[in-house]
């Protein structure tokens, strides 16, 4: 396969760190030689004029350009008003030239130092027909990590920085960022962005829940992406591998010490309102494959019974995340004003667990929705009973029994027996040109919630005809 590496890089510290850690990293045995000796690799560094002569003065530079074609793109980027917009948009070039050119794609962000060995598992990923990689980083304090990198893995006068994945883990237990203890399960101070999620396996490492992930490595020409930079379409796990394995594949993240303290400044513990929002902001069809795998970093040999415990909590915290996200993209797709009491009555269950397992649906369903008038009645004639425990369970088979297996075509005349998700059944009818569930009309328009479809009604439905014997 052809590749373009891309790596976007300018100004004084990410120049260093790319020149004296990433790229050095690059060069041990088994990542950029032995991926060349797979793949044919054309490397495009964007960067700014006034670092172009540091870059090809480097050691490290010189004996990669004797293994790949170096393309350096100089371009005006010392002012840039918004460095991360910069970054997407020459991203996004390099997407766009890759797959006009027939290339796949290859991200090397600069401040990242590699195990030895991991682009070898990445150029065999390809070989055996994969067409997409993901992987995951661990963010480490650059002031204190890279002097002792250097000391101990640099050669070749600093061509060359060699170090297996184990001995990366044993770097990063010493010199962890602050903001990657915030992402442990338990923390008191939750980043703003809970891309991840970090459980501790003591003896072992820890384990990582990922929410949302781009692309490392892809061709062009097969995925689509998003406004996120997130894969646009669901992924066929032929052509796609996930790296959750640090003996695979490990990478440092350098930052500085006091570097995005904001993030995680204020008291905040995770909880289900908060990982559901922010999965919605960062949205994508991938997300749910991605956050279903157990992402390992660790040392020894895994000793599987010793995760056990976490891959559960993980399990629970991952599927109310999931239910709210549902929960919060229904509600946001009812139209404003029109369905208030409904709104606020579901909103005002959204912290109890029970309703968040009972409401999530994870393939598409069609959904009743009753109108405010409807919910209204129903909430002045037994809202104070629905506050005990068995009128909330009787809430929850309720609305349960407002949702569909599957989405329903209306088709005029046709009759069906439609299963809910509480296990029961009721009747599609048809009256002259109105379609009726269980003899309730159903207006005539449709609308779009999230993955499933709506139908408003005047009056909440009934119970069910008849439970599903299993």
């Amino acid at each position: 396969m052809r590749f373009y590496f891309t790596t976007v890089v300018w100004g004084g510290w990410h120049t260093s760190i790319f020149l004296d850690v990433n790229l050095p990293s690059l060069m041990a045995p088994g990542n950029l030689p032995a991926f060349c000796a797979l793949h044919d690799v054309t490397y495009r560094i964007f960067t700014s004029s006034k670092d172009v002569k540091r870059i090809k003065s480097s050691a490290a530079f010189q004996a990669a350009a004797k293994l790949v074609k170096f393309e350096i793109v100089e371009l005006p980027l010392e002012n840039t008003a918004d460095p991360i917009a910069m970054h997407h948009l020459l991203w996004r070039r390099s997407i766009s030239e890759a797959r006009e050119a027939g290339y796949m794609v290859l991200f090397v962000p600069p401040d990242v130092a590699w195990s030895d060995g991991a682009f070898r598992h990445v150029g065999e990923l390809v070989d055996r027909g994969k067409r997409a990689v993901f992987i995951t980083y661990m963010r480490v304090v650059s002031e204190t990590s890279v002097p002792e990198l250097q000391a101990r893995f640099l050669r070749d006068a600093g061509a060359v920085l060699s170090a297996s994945s184990s001995e990366l883990v044993e770097i990063m237990y010493r010199h962890i960022h602050p903001l990657t203890l915030t992402y442990l399960n338990d923390s008191d101070n939750f980043p703003v962005h809970p891309e991840f999620i970090l459980w501790r396996v003591p003896g072992q490492g820890y384990l990582m829940r990922v929410l949302a992930r781009e692309m490392f490595c892809y061709d062009p020409s097969m995925f689509d992406l998003n406004e996120q930079a997130l894969p646009a379409h669901p992924l066929d796990p032929a052509l796609v591998h996930f790296i959750i394995d640090s003996d695979d594949l490990f990478a440092l993240s350098f930052t500085p010490a006091l570097k995005d303290l904001s993030w995680y400044v204020e008291r905040q513990r995770l909880s289900a309102l908060r990982l559901g929002s922010w999965w919605l902001r960062y949205d994508s069809p991938a997300n749910d494959q991605v956050a279903a795998l157990y992402f390992r970093v660790h040392e020894r040999a895994i000793d599987a019974p010793a995760w056990r415990r976490a891959e559960i909590e993980s399990d629970a915290l991952v599927a109310r995340g999931a239910a709210m996200r549902e929960l919060l993209r229904f509600l946001g797709g009812l139209p404003t004003g029109q369905h208030t009491y409904l709104s606020q009555t579901l909103a005002a269950l959204l912290s109890t667990s029970r309703m968040l397992r009972a409401l999530s649906i994870k393939a598409p369903a069609t959904i009743f929705v009753p109108q405010d008038e409807a919910v209204l009645r129903f909430l002045t004639e037994r809202g104070s009973a629905l506050l005990s425990a068995p009128g909330k369970r009787e809430l929850i088979r309720l609305l349960r029994d407002h949702i569909i297996v599957g989405h329903i075509k209306l088709q005029q005349g046709h009759s069906q027996r439609l299963q809910t998700a509480g296990g029961g059944w009721r009747n599609l009818t048809w009256r002259d040109e109105t379609p009726l569930i269980d003899s309730i009309p159903i207006e005539s328009r449709t609308m779009l919630l999230g993955q499933h479809l709506g139908y408003v009604l005047d009056e909440i439905l009934p119970e069910v005809l008849m439970a599903d014997a299993s």
